[in-house]
This record gives C-alpha cells, sequence and structure tokens, in this order.
C-alpha cells in the first residue's frame, strides 16, 4: 500500500506527462541520437506530440524549421542552403546546385571543380590529418592536395602559414607549377650566399616528390634542389664529406657536367655553382661567387620582384627556409603576396 503512493495502492491522477513550461530546463546539452531513429516529435508550443515527418505542427499549425529532411528528420535555416543527398545518406550543405556526388570517392564534389578532380576511393572515408574530425560527414568544406591526400580547406591554410608539405606523405601541398616561384627564390638565395669551406657538406639526398635519390650534392642551409623535378622538397640521408674535404671535391665536381633538369638559376641551385658562371677555388678548395653569378642573382632578383612582388626577392636574400612558406593557391584564396610578404617581416 506505501509503495503505491496512495491511500489504495493506487497512484496520483495526473493531467499531462509534460511539463507545463520548459523554462525550468536548463540549457540544452549535446548529445548523440540517431535521427533516422527518431518517429515523433512534440511540439515546443503546444506540447503536441505528432509524426516525425512533417514540419508544421498538426495542432497550433507552427513551422519547425525553414528546411525540413522528413527522411533525415532534420529541421534548421534555409541560411546555409541544406539539400539532401540521397547517395550520402544524408543532408549537406552548400546548394544542391553547386554539387555533385562522385561513385567513386564517395562523396559530394564542388561542380565547378568534378571535371578535374582526382578520383579516389575511399579518400574521404578518414579523418583529417590536422584536426582528425571525419572528412566525409563534416560540414566544413575539404581540400584535395596535389599528392592526393584530402584536408579540411580551414585546417590547410593554418598548415600552409608554416609548412608547405602534405601532413602524411611530406610531398608538397601545392602543385609544381605554383611553387616554382618560391624554389626559385630559394635558388637565389643560396647563389647569393654560399657555404664557407669548413661548413661544407657533400651529401646524398632524396626528394619527397618524384623521390628520386642523388648522390654528391652540395649542402646548404637552405635546402637541395632536386635536380629532376626542381623541388626543394628533400631530405639528406647521408653526409659524405664534411670540410675542406668537401670543398675541394666539390670544386672537381663544379667543372664536370651534370645531366638533369635546369629550373632554377640554370638548373643547379643547391648542387654546385650556377649554370654559366665560373667559381674560382678558394683556400681549401671552396669556391667564392664570382661577378657573373652575382649579375645573375641580381637579374634573377630582379625578375623576380616584378613578377612576384617584394616578397620573391626578399626571399631570395635568404630569408626563406625550405618548405616553410607556401607559394599563392592559384583559383583558391590560401595566401596572397601580402601575407607572404608579412610572413618575411615577422
Amino acid at each position: 500500500g506505501a509503495a503505491g503512493g496512495g491511500a489504495g495502492g493506487g497512484r496520483y491522477p495526473r493531467s499531462t506527462s509534460m511539463p507545463v513550461s520548459l523554462a525550468s530546463f536548463g540549457e540544452p546539452q549535446h548529445h548523440t541520437i540517431d535521427r533516422h531513429a527518431i518517429r515523433e516529435v512534440i511540439c515546443r508550443r503546444c506540447y503536441t506530440r505528432q509524426s516525425s515527418k512533417t514540419n508544421n505542427c498538426i495542432s497550433c499549425g507552427v513551422q519547425f524549421g525553414e528546411y525540413h529532411c522528413a527522411i533525415c528528420n532534420l529541421w534548421m535555416s534555409a541560411e546555409e542552403r541544406p539539400y539532401h543527398c540521397a547517395e550520402c545518406g544524408f543532408c549537406r550543405v552548400g546548394g544542391a546546385e553547386n554539387f555533385r556526388h562522385c561513385n567513386d570517392c564517395g562523396m559530394c564534389i564542388d561542380a565547378s571543380l568534378f571535371a578535374q578532380h582526382n578520383c579516389k576511393v575511399g579518400k574521404y572515408m578518414q579523418n583529417c590529418p590536422i584536426c582528425q574530425e571525419d572528412l566525409f560527414s563534416s560540414r566544413s568544406a575539404s581540400h584535395e592536395m596535389p599528392c592526393g591526400h584530402a584536408i579540411h580547406w580551414h585546417c590547410f591554410r593554418e598548415l600552409a602559414a608554416h609548412d608547405s608539405r602534405c601532413p602524411v606523405c611530406k610531398k608538397t601541398a601545392e602543385t609544381h607549377e605554383q611553387m616554382a616561384p618560391t624554389w626559385q627564390a630559394m635558388a637565389m638565395g643560396i647563389a647569393l650566399q654560399p657555404v664557407p669551406p669548413d661548413l661544407a657538406r657533400v651529401v646524398t639526398i632524396t626528394c619527397n616528390d618524384c623521390e628520386e635519390r642523388d648522390r654528391d650534392r652540395r649542402w646548404h642551409f637552405l635546402g637541395v634542389q632536386c635536380m629532376k623535378c626542381s623541388s626543394f622538397n628533400t631530405t639528406v640521408d647521408v653526409t659524405q664529406l664534411v670540410g675542406h674535404e668537401a670543398a675541394a671535391f666539390l670544386g672537381d665536381v663544379d667543372n664536370t657536367p651534370r645531366d638533369g633538369a635546369h629550373a632554377a638559376f640554370g638548373g643547379n641551385a643547391g648542387g654546385g655553382s650556377p649554370s654559366g658562371s665560373s667559381a674560382a677555388a678558394g683556400p681549401g678548395g671552396g669556391d667564392q661567387p664570382t661577378g657573373s653569378a652575382a649579375a645573375m642573382a641580381q637579374q634573377a632578383i630582379a625578375a623576380a620582384a616584378a613578377g612576384g612582388g617584394e616578397a620573391m626577392a626578399a626571399a631570395a636574400l635568404g630569408n626563406l627556409p625550405p618548405g616553410m612558406v607556401p607559394s599563392g593557391h592559384g583559383d583558391s584564396n590560401d595566401m596572397d603576396m601580402d601575407d607572404l610578404d608579412q610572413n618575411q617581416r615577422s
């Protein structure tokens, strides 16, 4: 009897199972919910329980949301232009007319980039390498790097402020055409700041972009350029010689023609004297810059300043560490020359 709560063991009568007002409740808390399992909703104005497949209350007629998806049981504002993608299985934002679903990638792709995008199965079925959020279900825009890895666009912009390599495979995160001005500026800085003979090194490098391995290369603190693809995204595998012994060896190498790409500064930046210049052997066999090399450097700096702004000319003076400052992102608003110039000053 006492356990029943009433005189005869019965329950106290109640007129409704819902509170009169929701004002007594605290702030709503985020929790996990299966939207597709929702069958009924309750109107917050008249507290009428009804089917989840409606966007207007069956009792008071109030509209639940500007946008309603009966499949996802979603009610939201239309400001972000939501739409339902049947292939993805849920609603996305951005406008259905601006996206096309790629069955190979399993993702909605920007319609303007659909014809040129790189299809790769499961590319977006992974987490962003920076913030670790799931890329497939994320509401943030994704960006595909030339290596094929995907990343959030806002994470890519933050990454590009201090590194121009993919955080997964370490390949350059921009195309070679976009990185060419940066690499040329680095080559100019190398030509203007030769390493003293006592600090000279002969190294073996591997290019992270083309994966080519090259021996007997001249080391420089700004980087060593790949002779095949002209990239400065290289790593030193082995230091073969150091000091005056390395300087003497490099003096002989400078007089030996090398095959390969000659893109920036005659194609020999970071690997010997610039093409078309002569190196005079100094004490210990170290080479000293000649008037020809300096003239070529000044001409290249002038060309970089005319074509790429003052930042590229400043980079030529050795203020640009390898792989630390990205080039402009072409079609996207990644980083303009003012941003690059600001990085140089800081």
